[in-house]
């Protein structure tokens, strides 16, 4: 149990011994004063108003004299038909900040997850094409799940499936073979290339639709794994599995295995035939389907009439193999919002199959540009490299001009850290059901609610700390009693709470939020308390304090893949 749930456990006693014999209150009581001034914790009187029969407010005014200042709690006071609890800054501040201090990285986690085994599927890209940014928020909202879960206690095992047969592997390995057989690319090239004959091949496609029936053949001979395309299939894959493998790296991407369709493809048609066998797969207008229309889902299209296999039937594969390979007791698909109907047909055809496992659907909204929706057939989009790119020269040019007298590797260092802090904090601060309209500007910004401020703001507190030299912080709170020291003891006391809900819900903006909103408190903290200008415990306790708030923002930062410099 962590000092907060201590501490609430004692108001909630206190409540119980207040309240008329038979009356039990629960924690889920109470809330949170709407106002830092009106308190801490409020209980509202509601219930036990409408039990007897009573004006909330009398009763609230009756509970809060007979409930005086003990343990945590350092005062009470009704405000209309809430008892509000304001608690002791220096009791809770100290026995948080030694539990802070003893537990280190450990602050905050769960076992709530122990002995269970979560599967989370992300990074699910297609070979063949570019990363951009609008792959980035599965990428990080993925990862971050990740990172959740094992904060949570669970065994988490991160899976990534790439669809390196999909009808877009058809139309480029058509197009090369086509118009671009025989040459030579160079391997910086070989990414560029890929991305300008999907566009050609979409293009040409477009102006004489006569060619799909070409596309569709290299589609099944890639399928059936026959043909002479086959060695031009297997040559690009590679080059975009590396591909792939270097930029899930440099955004570390902590996957432990990599499915392809390519190798579920034989294991699905085996499935199928089976379900057509049992009467669950049947045929409808030449092509095969789940009928799930009593469950109001509609047709599930596995076969197409061409004899094309659609997603959903491959998706059947890659359940069982999963389950095969690690056997979890829930499995997550990190897959955005508008493949929602598509997860509750997979879903239903696997319930149906008798897969009894729990399935999950942590969905996201897309990004789109300014100018609408990006679309790689188009060539739409901004690619990752140039967004890294990016916010690699804005962030050199402005810790250029700070430090002139820095070196090369220090500069490099603090570069890199800004860049992904605002590549990825901008994609995990928005609730996972909101759009991000991108624009490259806001994604630039080094100020407000970005990833960049809060760097600099651990920076700052990593400065004060090697200002105070050899002075070191005292782990009581004697001296801390301003209204900004209570707020700041709040936020450490609350962060348990705040990354419990975070990894019950998998929103990464309930912490982002979080660690932003005491970032402002110490801002504000800092703006009017000159720490380094005291003495004695005055001094040794405020380091204890910051030095706290400090730790808490790199353990949030990291849950979210953000990695701290303590110079900027």
């Amino acid at each position: 149990m962590y000092v907060i749930q201590d501490a609430k456990t004692q108001v909630l006693q206190a409540i119980k011994q207040a309240a008329p014999h038979g009356f039990v209150p629960v924690l889920e009581d109470f809330e949170i004063p709407p106002d830092a001034q009106m308190g801490d914790l409020a209980f509202p009187c509601f219930t036990l108003a409408s039990k007897l029969k009573r004006n909330p407010n009398e009763i609230a005014v009756e509970l809060s004299a007979s409930i005086g200042p003990k343990g945590y709690i350092a005062k009470v006071k009704a405000v209309g038909p809430y008892v509000n609890f304001t608690y002791d800054t220096r009791a809770l501040g100290e026995a948080v900040m030694k539990e802070m201090h003893e537990l280190g990285d450990e602050y905050g986690t769960s076992d709530v997850g122990e002995d269970k085994r979560i599967m989370v599927e992300f990074a699910n890209l297609n070979s063949h094409k570019d990363v951009h940014i609008g792959h980035l928020r599965n990428l990080f909202v993925g990862q971050t799940a990740v990172n959740l879960l094992k904060a949570g206690g669970y065994d988490v095992v991160p899976v990534a499936y790439i669809n390196d047969l999909g009808l877009h592997v058809a139309k480029s390995v058509w197009c090369m073979k086509t118009y671009h057989e025989g040459e030579e690319v160079s391997e910086a090239d070989r990414i560029g290339f890929l991305r300008d004959v999907y566009v050609e091949a979409t293009t040409k496609i477009k102006e004489q639709p006569s060619f799909s029936v070409q596309v569709s053949e290299v589609f099944q001979h890639l399928e059936d794994q026959r043909g002479d395309e086959i060695a031009l299939w297997k040559e690009t894959r590679g080059w975009s599995i590396e591909y792939l493998k270097q930029v899930y790296e440099e955004l570390g991407l902590t996957l432990d295995h990599w499915y392809f369709e390519s190798e579920v493809i034989g294991k699905t048609k085996k499935i199928i035939d089976d379900l057509i066998k049992k009467e669950i797969v049947k045929q409808s207008e030449g092509a095969w389907i789940v009928d799930l229309e009593d469950q109001n889902l509609g047709v599930n299209l596995l076969i197409k009439s061409d004899g094309r296999l659609l997603y959903n039937a491959k998706d059947l594969g890659l359940a069982l193999k999963k389950e095969e390979d690690y056997h979890p007791t829930r499995s997550i698909y990190v897959v955005d919002e508008r493949q929602s109907h598509a997860l509750q047909q997979l879903f239903a055809t696997l319930e149906l199959m008798g897969f009894e496992r729990e399935l999950q659907h942590l969905s996201y909204e897309f990004v789109t540009l300014e100018g609408g929706a990006m679309a790689a057939r188009t060539g739409n989009v901004i690619r990752y490299e140039d967004l890294r790119d990016e916010l690699f020269e804005e962030a050199r040019r402005e810790t250029h001009a700070r430090h002139e007298d820095w070196s090369e590797k220090k500069i490099d260092k603090v570069v890199r850290a800004v860049a992904f802090s605002a590549m990825r904090f901008g994609m995990l601060k928005q609730d996972n059901g909101k759009k991000i309209v991108f624009n490259l500007k806001d994604a630039l910004s080094f100020e407000g609610y970005t990833g960049p401020y809060l760097l600099y703001m651990y920076a700052r507190i990593q400065s004060l700390l090697k200002k105070a030299g050899r002075k070191k912080p005292s782990w009581s709170a004697e001296t801390l009693t301003s209204a900004s020291e209570h707020q700041l003891i709040m936020m450490l006391a609350t962060y348990p709470e705040v990354l419990f809900d975070t990894i019950q819900k998998l929103q990464p903006a309930i912490l982002s939020q979080f660690l932003f909103q005491l970032a402002k408190a110490f801002s504000e903290f800092y703006a009017g308390e000159p720490i380094l200008q005291q003495e004695g415990r005055d001094l040794s306790e405020r380091l204890a304090l910051i030095r706290s708030v400090g730790d808490l923002l790199q353990h949030g930062l990291g849950i979210l893949g953000i990695e701290t410099v303590d110079e900027m």
